[in-house]
C-alpha cells in the first residue's frame, strides 16, 4: 500500500472531508501555493528532524514559516535537531524529501497550532504532482500532534 493509500484510508475511516489535486510536480512551498492558487500560509511544511539522540520527528509548520531550532529541540525533549538525511526519510517516511505529508508516517509529531485555525490546509500525499486539502481542525485528530 502507497503513503497516498494509506492517507485515503486513514481520512475515510475518520470521517474527514477531503480533496485530491493533480498538479505539475512541485518541490516547495511557495511552488504548491502557486500550482492550488491559494496562500503559502494555507500549504503545510512537513519536515522530518533528527534528533541528537537519532530518532526521528516531524516537524509540521504552515508553509510560510521557518523552523525555530531551538522551539523544536525543546518540544522533542533533546538539546539539538538537524534535518534528517535524504536517504533516511525515504526509508522511514516512505517518499521523498519534499513531499512528507504531516501524518500517516508513524513518527512522532510536533505541530504549529496556528495550522488547526485555517480554514483549509493543503500538503503532499507521498508524491510532488498531487495535493490533499483538508480543514485544518482536522490535523489534530489525524496527527495526533504535540502542539507549539
Amino acid at each position: 500500500m502507497t503513503l497516498e493509500q494509506k492517507i485515503v484510508q486513514l481520512l475515510e475511516a475518520q470521517g474527514i472531508s477531503y480533496k485530491i489535486t493533480k498538479h505539475e510536480p512541485v518541490y516547495t512551498n511557495p511552488a504548491m501555493a502557486g500550482a492550488l492558487g491559494v496562500t503559502e500560509g494555507e500549504t503545510v511544511k512537513s519536515l522530518v528532524l533528527e534528533t541528537k539522540e537519532d530518532e526521528m520527528i516531524v516537524m509540521v509548520l504552515p508553509g510560510d514559516r521557518k523552523v525555530d531550532w531551538k522551539a523544536a529541540a525543546s518540544a522533542a525533549g533533546t538539546k539539538k535537531v538537524s534535518f534528517a538525511r535524504p536517504e533516511a526519510v525515504s526509508r522511514s517516511v516512505g517518499c521523498e524529501v519534499g513531499c512528507v505529508p504531516p501524518f500517516g508516517h508513524g513518527l512522532p509529531v510536533y505541530m504549529d497550532k496556528a495550522l488547526l485555525e485555517k480554514d483549509r490546509v493543503y500538503f503532499n500525499p507521498g508524491v510532488h504532482h498531487k495535493s490533499f486539502s483538508i480543514a485544518g481542525s482536522s490535523l489534530k485528530s489525524l496527527c495526533r500532534p504535540s502542539l507549539l
